[in-house]
């Protein structure tokens, strides 16, 4: 604080009393010896002011990689503008006024002058003002200047601060490194004030920062004679070393001339500099520290209606089938450009025939803008032209970034307007659950609020959800938002009296909430499950799930490890639950090295040491982890578990998922729930009779889509199983919207960027299936195309003229196949899985235009081999089994 105080004393002294050297005096005095005897005799109206002529100099300019800078074309603006002081008030605030006085490069344009009213002490700036003249406050070099010597800084709260600048929220620093020089850091910026989502952070970084230098005068201590500021942004990404831009300007500033005048005042001093400003100037007043109401991003039409047909002719000449990088590039620009979409827009886009086939592109974009007045298109156009597209339209709304609190509100009437008997009001609880679930999850003061029960909205959910009653549905929407109502709802259902579907819903609500939420009372539950004593017969599934949510106990709740070892003996009630039980460790272990040096340190006690039960079980139930790729920071990881009872197949789980930092996330998960189907495929009576059931439920980006019952009952089993005939089924098309920033940026040099940076992945599975009951045989694929695309765009201007502009595309575009063979003639039915990742080709392409709009265009491409996965030991097994059928 000191520095900049001792600082701005040395501006106050040069700008209020004007102190000229030692050598000015004797000029002045060999010039007229009775030059300072002249001076005019000051009265109460007269005041002394100062008006600094300075000569100035910026150069700006974009570039796609270092290795370019030197070639890259810069844009310099040079000329001479003075400085005014006009008013002083005695609560220490001062009125400045700069304008250009001379351009010497030709293009600074004809700037009206602009007024500044700042805090004494500290250069804070409070006021920004226009010339009554100029109609439209545009960024210019002036303003530009003007933000290099006043900060953004809050009076009297230090030298080091975090505060709202112009770029976004940034760590401002100021101080004085060595004498004569005092130094402004701006940097840490948080940039931009609109949209600026990442789903996951790091795939793009974003840097600003700027040092500027104050240089003293080394003779007197009443002047700053001159100013040089650096400033940088760049946009970069770790997917590819060449994508993104670098932005670089520079300022210097010199004093040029100082005199001193001595007018009428202007205003009394008893009224505040911004008042002053606008009864004696007229001027008009544009904002504080923030210049709110300064142009600086241009002014771009709504493209909606453009791009939703650029979609339509890309389908229409690649075929419905195709899938390729434009596919999530386009709908990342179409889910921008829907933001600013009005109501007409949308209802021209549905309402086109020939936007029939890309209705759900549309309805997807539209659940994605997440507003109150979206809501209301969607139910009041959409809906009623294609009640269809609920599906897409809810998917879009799970994607949503936006937390807009009248959004939720509109939801919560629409679901109530619904019949909780009809299937579109599960669908869209099941929605809602995974939106206030992310309004929880975006700080982690919010989180704190939902589990401690204050976020009304999120308790209004839950009630009305279970005050009829809980059942299994009402268990499967709160899985997706499982904060600590949830959580405490399905813990009253583990081992109680209630049905098994009931208990089993309840355990992965547990299983999906967080491990902190985890209490002794919970874990005592969960090992009555996993050794069967709870009042109900316990099945298989329930111990196992148990055992998932145990393991993630570990080692927070050491006393678990303790209590699952001791249950162990030679002789085991449940094979496959043991086997799932050594398998999950020996996953975890693989995830975690902590849990793995965890269990190695409990298996050191005598009574815990390993026996011979863990190679002598016969078992099939597994649990496998699998590192899939690590790079550039991001740890892409597949986790798969199956489930067999008496040699058949009876559930399996498989999620792909990233991880960045601590955090994971969930890409894709896939789980299979079938019930008493062994007795049908083999006429086996060994197990308990019932009735034959399937379900699949779906989870794409943290969202998991209402479960789709396969079949029930024997009939739908036997229907199923004579349209397995090898045909191709679309189970799965939806597009998740991955980033999403459109920032303009105010250079110091006077030139302005504009960025738009978006991204998306476009998923599509695909599976087939062939049945022989003749052969007893089956196959089986299931294939995921994926295509992701980040797609950069940065112009750089000068007011309202095209300087240079940049886009820089990465793509990528994999196939993810999992194939099953199997024979199913007799137990134990002898099956083999492969799955493997074909290619991945990457793609970068850099496009470049100059103001003569010729482009350059670079064009890069590398391709990763493919590869099959590794198995584990019980997969392994069972496909030699399966191929010994061939042999014999």
């Amino acid at each position: 604080m000191f520095f900049r105080i001792s600082l701005v004393l040395a501006l106050f002294l040069a700008v209020s009393h004007a102190v000229p050297d030692l050598d000015e005096i004797k000029r002045n005095l060999k010039k007229n010896p009775n030059h300072y005897r002249d001076a005019p005799t000051l009265d109460e109206n007269t005041v002394r002011l100062l008006k600094v002529d300075y000569w100035f100099r910026t150069e700006s300019m974009l570039y796609d990689d270092l290795d370019h800078k030197e070639k890259d074309p810069s844009t310099v603006i040079a000329g001479n503008y003075t400085f005014e002081t006009l008013h002083h008030d005695v609560e220490g605030g001062m009125l400045g006024r700069i304008s250009l006085t001379h351009c010497k490069t030709g293009n600074c344009g004809e700037p009206s002058p602009i007024y500044i009213s700042f805090r004494q002490g500290g250069n804070n700036v409070e006021s920004v003002f226009k010339a009554s003249e100029d109609s439209d406050a545009s960024w210019n070099f002036l303003y530009g200047i003007a933000n290099t010597i006043y900060t953004p800084q809050e009076y009297g709260e230090g030298d080091e601060q975090t505060v709202d600048t112009i770029y976004g929220r940034c760590r401002v620093n100021f101080g004085r490194p060595e004498d004569k020089r005092f130094r402004r850091i701006i940097d840490k910026c948080e940039l931009g004030y609109g949209l600026n989502f990442t789903k996951f952070e790091g795939i793009e970084s974003v840097t600003y920062d700027q040092d500027v230098w104050y240089t003293q005068n080394t003779k007197v201590d009443a002047d700053i004679i001159m100013i040089d500021a650096v400033e940088m942004l760049a946009f970069r990404s770790p997917l590819h070393e060449k994508h993104g831009f670098h932005v670089e300007s520079r300022t210097h500033v010199e004093i040029h001339n100082r005199t001193r005048v001595f007018v009428t005042r202007y205003c009394e001093d008893t009224v505040p500099s911004a008042q002053c400003a606008e009864q004696a100037f007229g001027a008009v007043r544009v904002g504080g520290k923030l210049y709110d109401n300064v142009k600086i991003g241009q002014v771009k039409p709504n493209k909606l209606t453009k791009l939703i047909g650029t979609y339509r002719r890309h389908l229409n000449d690649m075929g419905d089938s195709h899938i390729c990088e434009q596919h999530p590039l386009l709908y990342g620009q179409i889910v921008q450009e829907a933001r600013s979409a009005k109501r007409e827009d949308w209802e021209a886009a549905i309402r086109y025939p020939e936007n029939d086939h890309v209705l759900s592109v549309i309805a997807s974009s539209l659940g994605s803008v997440g507003t109150a007045e979206s809501v209301t298109t969607a139910r009041e156009v959409l809906l009623g032209n294609s009640p269809d597209h609920l599906d897409d339209l809810l998917f879009g709304m799970s994607q949503s970034s936006s937390s807009n609190e009248k959004w939720h509100k509109q939801l919560m009437y629409w679901l109530g307007s619904l019949n909780k008997e009809s299937e579109d009001y599960w669908k869209l609880a099941n929605t809602i659950a995974t939106i206030l679930r992310k309004r929880c999850e975006a700080t982690s003061s919010s989180l704190n609020s939902c589990n401690k029960g204050k976020e009304t909205i999120v308790n209004k959910f839950i009630n009305d959800l279970t005050a009829p009653g809980v059942n299994d549905k009402v268990l499967e929407v709160l899985e997706n938002i499982p904060v600590f109502g949830s959580f405490n709802i399905a813990k009253k259902y583990i081992c109680t009296e209630e049905s098994a579907d009931i208990q089993k819903a309840a355990l992965n609500v547990i299983l999906a909430a967080n491990k902190n939420l985890y209490e002794t009372q919970l874990t005592h539950k969960l090992i009555r499950v996993f050794r069967n004593t709870c009042p109900q017969q316990t099945p298989t599934s329930h111990s196992q799930l148990a055992i998932d949510i145990l393991l993630k106990c570990v080692p927070d709740h050491q006393n678990v490890a303790t209590l699952i070892l001791r249950t162990e003996s030679l002789n085991p009630d449940d094979q496959e639950k043991w086997n799932y039980l050594y398998k999950a460790i020996e996953s975890s272990g693989e995830r975690d090295e902590l849990k793995a040096e965890f269990w190695s340190r409990m298996r050191q006690f005598k009574v815990f040491r390993p026996n011979f039960l863990h190679r002598a079980l016969q078992a099939d139930s597994h649990v496998h982890w699998q590192n899939i790729a690590d790079a550039s920071g991001f740890n892409l990881f597949s986790t798969a578990t199956a489930e067999f009872i008496h040699k058949s197949f009876k559930r399996s789980n498989f999620e792909l998922s990233l991880k960045k930092g601590r955090k994971d996330h969930s890409l894709f998960s896939l789980s299979i729930d079938t019930e008493h189907l062994d007795q049908f495929v083999t006429g086996s009576a060994s197990s308990t009779s019932g009735t034959p059931e399937g379900s699949v439920r779906i989870g794409v980006a943290g969202h998991k889509l209402p479960t789709n019952h396969i079949f029930k009952g024997s009939t739908d089993l036997l229907s199923t199983v004579w349209d397995a005939d090898g045909r191709t089924h679309k189970v799965f098309e939806g597009h998740i919207p991955v980033r999403n920033s459109r920032v303009s940026v105010p250079l110091l040099s006077g030139l302005t960027v504009d960025v738009d940076s978006i991204g998306a992945i476009t998923l599509r599975v695909l599976a087939s299936a062939e049945v022989s009951l003749w052969n007893q045989r089956s196959n089986a694929k299931a294939e995921a195309y994926t295509s992701g695309s980040l797609h950069l765009t940065a112009s750089l201007y000068q007011e309202s003229q095209h300087v240079r502009k940049i886009e820089s595309t990465i793509s990528a575009l994999s196939t993810f196949t999992i194939d099953t063979r199997a024979i199913f003639e007799s137990l134990p039915y002898d099956f083999c899985l492969k799955t493997s990742n074909n290619n991945v080709d990457v793609k970068q392409k850099t496009v470049i235009e100059e103001v003569s709009h010729k482009k350059k265009t670079y064009n890069r491409k590398r391709v990763h081999p493919g590869v099959t996965y590794r198995l584990d030991d019980s997969t392994i097994r069972q496909c030699n089994n399966y191929l010994e059928q061939f042999r014999l």
